[in-house]
């Protein structure tokens, strides 16, 4: 079975690309595009600006890392012969003019990860482990 990576991510945009972005995490069946072994994704809260900029915060899971399911590159679901309507953040992005910020934590394997998209462009795909945590049977007790 995959490791679970657990993410919180903000997208901002115009409120349609947005909706669109959610629907490629959540609708594999109706929506164009999606992204690759995505196995939940809430909506914890969304606000619209003055300027008509819709921020939308989320929370989710996916198998192995936000990486592996969102991003492409080696050891990613996405490729370049992949199935036209698997996507990527690069892609989904530009695409929907976009800016999203990811961090997630996967215990199994002890990381983090800290992902920025912005039209297209990554500004930021850095990755680190976890610190560790011993527990001494003797506290708890």
């Amino acid at each position: 079975m995959a490791n679970i990576c657990d993410f919180d991510m903000l997208v901002r945009g115009k409120p349609d690309d947005v909706d669109t972005f959610y629907h490629y995490l959540t609708d594999y069946d109706n929506s164009p595009k999606y992204f690759a072994r995505i196995f939940t994704a809430e909506i914890d809260n969304e606000s619209v600006s003055a300027e008509g900029i819709k921020t939308a915060k989320i929370f989710g899971d996916c198998a192995w890392s936000v990486y592996s399911c969102m991003c492409e590159g080696d050891y990613t679901y996405y490729n370049d012969d992949s199935e036209q309507k698997l996507t990527c953040l690069r892609l989904a992005t530009k695409e929907l003019n976009l800016e999203v910020e990811i961090r997630s934590t996967e215990s199994g394997m002890g990381f983090w990860e800290h992902i920025y998209y912005k039209d297209g462009e990554c500004l930021c795909e850095d990755c680190g482990d976890l610190p560790e945590t011993n527990f001494d049977m003797e506290d708890v007790a």
